[in-house]
């Protein structure tokens, strides 16, 4: 193989399974007592455990370089965990903790900090990350509002966080009890700063729970978690961004009230979404040239499907189903549909929430 096409092969292997690369290594945050990085090999869909470290309800966690960042959902004394690690990813994992709004359950990074998104705080908490470790908090902002749905949008709820892509430093935070997606602008000047900007009403009723754009970034797509919709929105404006709703389209086949996560195809020509509570599955959908969905079909899952993840080649898909304690593998079809195939990995006692890929 001559040196070129030897580069190349290697590129794509680091980027994607494929032949060269077959591997990945994976983040999976559960309810319980600890959180863990597994190996999936893509062609023979086998999980091997690399590593594990106690975590208290870390119900969503991520890679950052050289760490595992986790959200620690434990009510009025929840925190977040920085956990070292080394390249091979089976070193024993020692954890930094600092404590955030009440019940974390979603972290990203952004410029070199770590921000959660504070379910029962109704807040958004920010800590700088200085040379592998989780430093002090730096800023926190929480939102007051409230929905009309009864026991469920008492106060606000913030369930997710995203930054808008090539935007000047916008990120959303859905509001799932104030119905509406905070829209906040970071400003560097001194340090990072968090400043409300505007809110992206949601229909009443709806409960915004999580996001995802598409390839451009002139569309946002937000699964509902109460009414079980997506809310397709066109984004537009040269400076701060403008959100007009285009359509709303049903995606929990039952009303369950538990409508989850949102992901797209590599491809840009699929949106999936997981619900839970009844009828557990996910739900298909194709992207039409305009950005508008149209329901192509549906899934059905082990109880309680939450997070999941598509592999970078777009073949497979991973679902976290928490209740019985199950991480399942689809095959992702040409048309789309998902095939379940046997492999499953099982967890024996903490219950997996969230998957993510090793960056």
């Amino acid at each position: 193989m001559n040196r070129a096409l030897l580069a190349f092969s290697l590129m794509i292997g680091a980027i994607s399974c494929s032949p060269v690369q077959n591997n990945l290594d994976l983040v999976v945050g559960t309810y319980g007592d600890h959180l863990y990085i597994y190996n999936f090999d893509c062609q023979t869909l086998e999980f091997t455990m690399k590593s594990q470290a106690e975590a208290r309800n870390a119900s969503y966690a991520l890679s950052y370089p050289g760490q595992i960042l986790a959200v620690s959902e434990v009510g009025e004394g929840s925190g977040a965990y920085s956990y070292q690690v080394d390249n091979d990813m089976t070193a024993h994992m020692t954890a930094d903790r600092r404590q955030t709004g009440a019940d974390p359950c979603f972290v990203m990074v952004y410029d070199g900090h770590m921000m959660t998104a504070d379910y029962s705080g109704g807040s958004v908490s920010v800590f700088p990350i200085e040379e592998g470790q989780i430093g002090e908090l730096v800023e926190q902002i929480r939102f007051e509002g409230k929905g009309p749905v009864e026991g469920r949008q008492e106060s606000s709820h913030i369930h997710q966080l995203k930054d808008i892509p090539d935007s000047e430093g916008y990120i959303l935070a859905s509001d799932l009890g104030a119905d509406a997606i905070r829209v906040l602008k970071i400003n560097k000047v001194s340090g990072l700063r968090i400043e409300h900007i505007t809110n992206v009403q949601c229909p009443a009723g709806s409960g915004p729970r999580h996001m995802e754009f598409n390839q451009n970034g002139s569309k946002l797509y937000c699964i509902a978690e109460l009414s079980g919709e997506v809310l397709v929105y066109n984004i537009s404006g040269s400076e701060e961004p403008q959100f007009e709703l285009i359509q709303r389209i049903q995606a929990d086949e039952v009303n369950a009230g538990g409508s989850a996560d949102i992901h797209m195809h590599p491809s840009g020509k699929w949106i999936y979404t997981s619900h839970r509570l009844e009828n557990d599955g996910i739900s298909i959908f194709k992207v039409n040239e305009d950005g508008t969905l149209e329901k192509c079909g549906y899934a059905r899952t082990d109880r309680h499907p939450r997070n999941f993840m598509i592999t970078p080649d777009g073949k497979l898909l991973l679902v976290a189903c928490r209740d019985d304690r199950s991480v399942q593998v689809f095959r992702i079809e040409k048309d789309g549909t998902l095939t379940l195939t046997p492999s499953k990995l099982v967890l024996e006692s903490d219950m997996p929430s969230s998957i993510t890929a090793v960056r």
